[in-house]
């Protein structure tokens, strides 16, 4: 349980750091003729699972051309972040638009150690399925990552791209008994292939359009894996401005993860982030994860918005196991700030709240976009 006294200080110090960034943000936004914008957000967090948490993401956005008015800007960001658990991370995102939009490229890489847990179920009853109830157990994972993906438009608003990762981790176990620490180390390293339609009118902040990404991995041993297995990942965004004004809009998301064949407890997936926001403890996790979701975004005054979502979604290893009793919610709110408005570019932050959990998000443009 967090003492009132704990809740009070993270609360103010949530509540003060955008007002300080958004004050140093304000002089930079007057000067348009600049090549690089900056957008900046400090991150303050607090869960029972990886204690206090700080750090913080920076953005830059820019043409590679300027010539050319049809592809949106490029950009570049750096975030980091340090838990009072002694877990860490790094990251550095690279998305660039060119050639009218024709070509679009991703690359990410990252590194970093977490000491997280997940819920070991107890096997009961005479079918010997797993019981709602287990065993905490903690881990740490050690991590590092290199990611690319090239995508090219064939058709228009279609897109057919590649994808490759490197990523190692090695994840230790601490047993509730004894003084037993098993280790599993494993290589995820994938090839794959992209499909995607895309007809959003803005990638920072759309209010009308589809944006349907689909990507299925190979995680094979001839590239240099642990493990042979596919996944298959599909998100379908749908935007729609609802009084045509581009102040009231209302997002539907629906999600799906999908790992299939020998999959490693690394390559497992988790309720949480984006899908769905309310959760952050990593109780919920399988081969499978589905998320259906939605969320009203509404400008309330000059560059100042807020946010409602809603939504319900499953974590199982096989899609037979989606039950009533499975189904996890989530509802929440945010604020946004409109930090950058040539490039509508919004930071801000979310509070969500899910079945026993509750997460803390504070984010450089909107969810949804990936």
């Amino acid at each position: 349980m967090i003492r009132t006294k704990k809740t009070f200080i993270l609360l103010l110090a949530i509540l003060l750091s955008p007002v300080i960034l958004f004050a140093q943000v304000g002089k930079a936004e007057k000067d348009s003729s600049k090549t690089v914008l900056f957008a900046a957000v400090p991150v303050v967090n607090y869960n029972n699972s990886l204690g206090l948490m700080m750090g913080g993401m920076t953005s830059g956005y820019y043409k590679l051309n300027r010539k050319d008015t049809i592809s949106p800007s490029s950009f570049t960001m750096l975030a980091g972040l340090y838990t009072t658990n002694k877990s860490y991370m790094g990251a550095i995102i690279q998305n660039l638009y060119f050639n009218e939009d024709r070509w679009r490229f991703k690359g990410i890489a990252g590194t970093g150690s977490f000491y997280f847990q997940y819920l070991q179920g107890l096997p009961g009853g005479s079918s010997g399925k797993l019981q709602n109830n287990g065993i905490w157990i903690d881990f740490d994972t050690d991590a590092r990552f290199v990611l690319a993906e090239i995508q090219r438009l064939v058709f228009p608003h279609f897109y057919v791209g590649l994808e490759a990762m490197l990523m190692h981790a090695e994840t230790t176990f601490e047993l509730p008994v004894g003084d037993l620490k098993p280790k599993i180390i494993s290589d995820l390293n994938s090839l794959g292939y992209t499909l995607a339609f895309d007809n959003r009118d803005n990638v920072n902040f759309p209010v009308n359009g589809f944006f349907i990404n689909f990507k299925n991995r190979f995680v094979r041993d001839w590239i240099g894996a642990s493990d042979n297995y596919d996944n298959y990942e599909i998100a379908a965004n749908y935007f729609w401005d609802i009084k045509k004004n581009s102040k009231t809009v209302l997002v539907s998301r629906l999600y799906a993860n999908i790992a299939s064949g020998d999959v490693p407890f690394q390559g497992q997936n988790t309720i949480g982030s984006d899908d769905l926001r309310g959760y952050s403890k990593g109780e919920f996790r399988g081969n499978q994860v589905y998320a259906i979701q939605s969320e009203l975004r509404q400008n309330v005054y000059k560059k100042i918005g807020v946010v409602g979502f809603v939504g319900v979604g499953a974590a199982v290893d096989e899609f037979s196991e989606i039950k009533d009793n499975s189904l996890l919610p989530s509802i929440g709110f945010g604020v946004r700030y409109l930090m950058i408005a040539k490039e509508k570019i919004n930071i801000g932050m979310d509070v969500g709240v899910g079945k026993n959990d509750w997460s803390l998000t504070f984010r450089i443009g909107e969810a949804f976009s990936r």
